[in-house]
């Protein structure tokens, strides 16, 4: 008679999914896994062919529960920010999960495409968007991505362990961003320029500039004490704030003498303190000059990048 198999291949799959969940996926190993079912690692081979099938299955299932958890939340009300909710409440109660859910796979062009490759769920939020909202094709895509970049910070946040959220603060800062944003995409230009820099305060006047770089301002503590009381700018200082800028938006300032020569010291530093939303009486007193010679500054700047 033959014996028995009791070692199955959903039985490896399920205990793999405990060592990750356990561990991370460096737990994922042959002898941890017959470790933990007490068999040979010919069980694992013939099922999967190699411990790299069995990663590719647990990603696989990762994303399956991922799937039906977060495309639970458009069950509640409203349904997009119960989706945003779903997404944070799964990175809280499966962290490694989550993780491997969101590892990128390959380089994405871009940070809308890893979002439609891994976060995913765009047609279902566009559809909620528009019956909740109202809104149109582009700016209920527009509510999509900026709200999709909130919630992937607040569950990083919780899968890296650097602070504890609740379920309640969750609902709270999702609730209080839906409105904002609706607020900005819903107003019209004589009140957004209200908020908003126009294009003689700021780059172009860009409302995605104008948030991104206030957001910049909670992420790092010489923006922060910049903002709050501004001070003249040691040398040594403008090194993190060129950092800063190149980690938001790519840019360097060697890219900008490279496409434009002729710009000085002074040029890149009118430039930083522009795209990181300073004022023009800000600048002045962080650059140590007169509000008039940072006006004219910034239109001679103007000038040379035309």
């Amino acid at each position: 008679m033959a014996r028995p198999v009791t070692v199955t291949k959903e039985r490896i799959l399920s205990a793999s999914l405990d060592l990750v969940r356990t561990g991370g996926p460096s737990l994922l190993t042959a002898r941890n896994i017959c470790a933990r079912l007490g068999c040979g690692a010919n069980a694992i081979f013939s099922s999967f062919g190699s411990i790299k099938g069995v990663r590719d299955a647990v990603r696989e299932e990762a994303r399956k529960l991922y799937r039906k958890r977060v495309g639970d939340g458009f069950l509640l009300n409203p349904p997009f920010k119960g989706f945003g909710m779903a997404l944070i409440w799964f990175a809280m109660d499966e962290p490694q999960l989550f993780s491997i859910v969101m590892e990128s796979q390959t380089q994405p062009a871009s940070i809308k495409d890893y979002i439609d490759a891994y976060v995913g769920f765009k047609a279902e939020s566009l559809s909620a968007i528009a019956k909740t909202f109202g809104l149109q094709e582009n700016d209920a895509e527009m509510l999509y991505y900026q709200l999709v970049l909130v919630a992937l910070g607040l569950a990083s946040t919780c899968t890296s362990g650097r602070s504890q959220i609740s379920i309640p603060q969750v609902s709270e800062i999702l609730g209080k961003n839906v409105r904002a944003f609706l607020m900005v995409i819903r107003a019209g230009n004589d009140e957004r320029e209200r908020f908003v820099p126009n294009a003689g305060e700021g780059p172009d006047g860009e409302v995605d500039s104008y948030v991104l770089m206030h957001a910049l301002v909670g992420q790092n503590h010489l923006l922060q004490e910049l903002r709050a009381k501004p001070r003249y700018i040691q040398d040594e200082e403008w090194a993190e704030l060129e950092r800063t800028l190149r980690n938001s938006c790519d840019l360097t300032s060697e890219s900008l003498r490279e496409a434009h020569p002729d710009l000085t010291k002074g040029d890149i530093r009118t430039y930083i303190l522009s795209q990181l939303q300073f004022s023009v009486s800000e600048q002045a007193v962080l650059l140590g000059i007169s509000p008039a010679s940072v006006t004219k500054a910034r239109q001679r700047l103007k000038a040379k990048l035309s």
